[in-house]
């Protein structure tokens, strides 16, 4: 049982808890208005390149930071055996140079992803465990305007992916995994202005094959002979493809309501096969609502819903959490060319009791989230 119980945890701290993962969402306006596949802003890059070609002419800067406030529990037969609060810091930048039909842009950023995480671990066989999954992206692309209510965009995303993990295993002897991978996948997107009131969006984001490539080393240098050691050399975890849809609808003048849709397409896992099987899609539902406070002042509110699904895992995985996201936000009007957003939000997962082998399981899982951003029109 230990030798599975030792699995288990390494994986889910160093593949689970490793990774901050908050739907496609990954920028602070995002956070107060998770639906932003029909929005037409600087942070466009992220989920909607296309939609970048209707702001003006002109070149456009953002900077965005997002603080991630997680707490993260695994218990095992009643007990708390491991937990972390580390706040996660997540930057996000874009540039956009916009011509009259054509338009040119650049988006770095986690992708919603990454950080650098310690733990307490109270399990006999693992100690002192700092792990960090860093996982930073940069979108670059074009864009173009076919016509005043229609444009489409081409861009790559390359990922880089870490996973590393130190810690104290067993006897007291020291262990380090590193593991590392590169990916590129192209994403191909549309925006079309039904009307004055209606916008429509759409993006598919193609599968980064992610190979990841790694060791664990004991104090001594010798590669450690262990499950954990076959894992970290052998793991495929590719990015998945992803489908947006996207609706943005303006009430009244002041007034706008949008709605979004995502189908995460997850592969299957390649190892393990007693302990895991067959991965579902992920489906998220976005709601937004925008109100025109005044001449300076915009409000936002959030909500979405994240179905993992039931996947068929003998054991509770911190990234198959379903979760419900509240948020909200404002946004200022500084000058005519610089805006500057400030957002709330909570992610509430659902809590997962599963058994592994005879033994009981229990995950739970919650982020508090506080972003601001910056946006200047040159």
């Amino acid at each position: 049982m230990k030798k599975y119980m030792l699995f288990f945890l390494a994986h889910s701290l160093a593949f689970g808890l490793g990774g901050i993962e908050i739907g496609t969402s990954q920028s602070p306006r995002a956070v107060a208005n998770p639906a932003q596949t029909a929005t037409i802003s600087t942070e466009s890059p992220f989920y909607n390149p296309a939609a970048s070609s209707f702001l003006d002419t002109g070149d456009y800067v953002y900077f965005g930071l997002l603080g991630v406030f997680p707490k993260y529990t695994i218990k095992y037969e009643g007990k708390t055996v491991a937990k972390t609060t580390t706040t996660q810091p997540l930057p996000s930048f874009t540039y956009i140079k916009n011509q009259e039909k054509i338009g040119y842009f650049i988006a770095a950023g986690s992708l919603g992803q990454g950080g650098f995480l310690k733990y307490n671990v109270a399990y006999d066989r693992i100690k002192n465990l700092d792990i960090t999954a860093f996982n930073p992206g940069v979108i670059t692309g074009v864009s173009y305007k076919f016509k005043n209510d229609l444009s489409a965009a081409f861009s790559l995303r390359m990922l880089y992916s870490k996973m590393e993990a130190k810690g104290r295993i067993d006897t007291g002897q020291g262990v380090h995994s590193d593991i590392k991978a590169f990916g590129i996948a192209p994403e191909i997107s549309v925006f079309y202005k039904y009307n004055e009131n209606l916008d429509l969006g759409a993006k598919f984001l193609f599968r980064t094959k992610l190979d990841y490539d790694g060791q664990i080393k004991t104090d001594d240098g010798n590669i450690a002979n262990t499950i954990l050691a076959k894992f970290s050399r052998d793991h495929k975890k590719d990015f998945p493809s992803v489908l947006s849809l996207g609706l943005g609808y303006n009430l009244t003048d002041k007034d706008r309501l949008s709605l979004g849709y995502n189908a995460i397409f997850e592969r299957d896992k390649e190892f393990a096969e007693d302990l895991y099987s067959k991965y579902k899609n992920t489906y998220e539902y976005l709601f937004g609502y925008e109100r025109i406070l005044n001449e300076k002042f915009k409000w936002m509110l959030g909500y979405g819903y994240i179905d993992k699904g039931r996947n068929d895992h003998p054991v509770a995985d911190m990234t198959q959490l379903s979760c419900h996201q509240i948020s909200t936000g404002i946004k200022y009007k500084y000058s005519e060319t610089i805006n500057i957003t400030a957002s709330l939000g909570g992610n509430f997962y659902k809590s997962n009791t599963s058994n592994l082998l005879k033994y009981e399981i229990e995950t739970t899982r919650r982020e508090i989230l506080f972003g601001v951003a910056f946006e200047k029109k040159f």
